[in-house]
């Protein structure tokens, strides 16, 4: 069964901004009032794009991502950030979006799609699992703030 709802390449400032509640799910440390700095200045110079899905004019779920290349993995495209709003869990919009990226890399010519989860984020790895992922790697950090 096909979506009603449509994904959509998040570009202008307004759009950015709708994307704050889903963010801040995922990302709960994140102080909005840099929002949309933190995210223009990641599109202009990091390559950083957004895909999000649409309910009117609110965004309930999207993927940050961006086109890399890395000497471990190859030529990627690199998924960031991948968030549903609570309440439109369920409806497949996770899967959705990894579609999309998927047809992003491949017309791109990429090697992969790779991402990071919580490690104890099982329900995040289950439905990356289910797509196709394979969990290759461990990734440490050393917090220094």
């Amino acid at each position: 069964m096909e979506s009603i709802y449509q994904i959509k390449k998040i570009e202008t400032t307004q759009e950015i901004e709708q994307c704050w509640d889903v963010a801040y799910v995922l990302r709960p440390h994140l102080n909005k009032n840099n929002w949309n700095a933190t995210i223009t200045e990641m599109m202009q110079n990091e390559k950083y794009s957004i895909a999000g899905i649409m309910d009117k004019d609110k965004v309930v779920a999207f993927a940050g991502y961006r086109v890399m290349t890395s000497l471990h993995s190859g030529n990627i495209i690199y998924i960031d950030d991948l968030c549903t709003l609570e309440n439109y869990r369920g409806k497949g919009f996770a899967t959705q979006l990894l579609n999309h990226i998927k047809e992003i890399a491949i017309s791109l010519g990429k090697e992969a799609v790779v991402l990071d989860t919580g490690f104890t984020n099982n329900t995040a790895q289950k439905v990356y699992l289910k797509n196709g992922f394979e969990l290759t790697a461990v990734h440490l950090s050393n917090r220094l703030k």
